[in-house]
């Protein structure tokens, strides 16, 4: 475990980097890690936060009261680099210019992406400063942090600084790296990049964590965003609410002026309209009468022509009949007769039975008398074929 040298003027700001004076929005303020002791502290359970405070109280130089202090945790959960520095390392103006709604944290954590696998030791150097982390095999945080102005050591020194800082040995791997350390909120997490290498992230539900500012304004923060949430919801609502409307309203302004074009096309053309019910009216009572006309004299000439000379008509009658399990009317010829013979009869029947527009023929008991023999018969004929005849018959 290690920590970064404390310059002797609390007051400094040697090194200071424009990322510590103004971060623009959406990006995370960088502050100097020369201004930050670190340590790589063990903890167990919940109670992170709590754990690490009172870790830094007891080898801390200063009240906590009077430091800032962030955190980050590793996978497992069993480790966290802690970091904290004086409020007076930090001079009012460039405390003022931190972003409210992005973190603060120290720039070395751009470089924890960057680890040896094997173990060794990270050197970055930037315009200002060099950064050492030392990383022992298989951690996923650095065991030691150097962090140094580039007047007071070179690649070499710092990197044998933070590996004595490790327990490493002397001839571990070292690589030396540089670019530009940014960071940048993705998708509610802060993703932190040393440029050409491996980035580092921090999830959004440990950002109040890394950041080291005081947990009041972290609070304040929360509270704000929450409620800039339920606006951004409401307005939201609010514009689908009236998109809604204003599409509802165009709808009905459409169907108003259309429904009044039709109606102005209905009326213009309702003189033609009302030409073509009658027409249509028209046509349905010629075919009713093509159809429905019970055609007497056609009936009653067919069967006229089966007539034995001793059988006489005497009443006649004609109608439209249902008949028996039938939904269809048809047409009948009821016909009242005598005759002297009485065999007459059945000839009769034969006859008009034989008849292609007759459908049926029926006869009810004969009644003798001393002279003559009377009886009724029922023909029922075949409406189409009987049409037909009546057609060609006047042709």
């Amino acid at each position: 475990m290690s920590t970064t040298p404390i310059p002797d003027s609390p007051s400094s700001t040697r090194g200071a980097t424009s990322n510590s004076n103004r971060a623009p929005q959406g990006e995370a303020a960088l502050l100097p890690g020369n201004r930050f002791f670190v340590r790589l502290l063990s903890v167990e359970g919940a109670e992170v936060a709590a754990q690490v405070n009172l870790q830094l109280e007891a080898i801390s130089p200063f009240p906590l009261e009077q430091m800032l202090v962030g955190h980050i945790s590793s996978p497992d959960g069993k480790q966290v680099l802690a970091y904290s520095a004086h409020r007076r390392r930090f001079t009012p103006e460039e405390s003022f210019a931190w972003p409210e709604n992005c973190p603060v944290v120290p720039e070395f954590l751009a470089l924890c992406g960057h680890r040896l696998p094997a173990g060794g030791v990270v050197v970055h150097k930037g315009y200002e400063r060099l950064t050492a982390l030392a990383w022992k095999a298989g951690d996923s945080l650095p065991s030691a942090v150097v962090v140094t102005d580039l007047a007071d050591h070179d690649e070499t020194g710092i990197a044998h600084e933070a590996a004595s800082h490790a327990e490493l040995a002397a001839d571990c791997p070292v690589e030396i790296i540089t670019g530009e350390l940014t960071g940048k909120i993705i998708d509610g997490a802060l993703t932190l990049t040393a440029e050409g290498q491996e980035s580092f992230t921090i999830p959004k539900a440990q950002l109040d964590d890394a950041d080291i500012r005081d947990g009041d304004f972290l609070a304040e923060r929360r509270k704000k965003e929450r409620t800039n949430l339920v606006i951004w919801s409401i307005a939201q609502a609010c514009a689908a609410t009236l998109a809604l409307s204003l599409i509802g309203e165009g709808a009905s302004f459409f169907i108003h002026n259309r429904s009044g074009a039709l109606e102005a096309q209905i009326e213009k053309a309702k003189p033609g309209i009302d030409e073509l019910k009658d027409l249509d009216g028209i046509s349905t009572r010629l075919a009713d009468l093509g159809v429905k006309r019970l055609l007497p004299l056609e009936m009653l000439a067919l069967v006229n022509e089966k007539r034995p000379a001793t059988v006489e008509f005497m009443n006649i009658s004609c109608e439209v009949k249902k008949q028996k399990a039938s939904v269809l009317t048809k047409p009948t010829l009821t016909i009242d007769a005598r005759t002297p013979n009485a065999g007459d009869i059945s000839d009769l029947l034969k006859a008009v039975k034989a008849i292609p527009e007759v459908e049926s023929v029926t006869s009810n008991e004969p009644k003798f008398r001393e002279t003559a023999t009377t009886f009724r018969l029922e023909v029922v004929f075949k409406q189409a074929e009987l049409l037909k005849t009546a057609e060609a018959t006047k042709q």
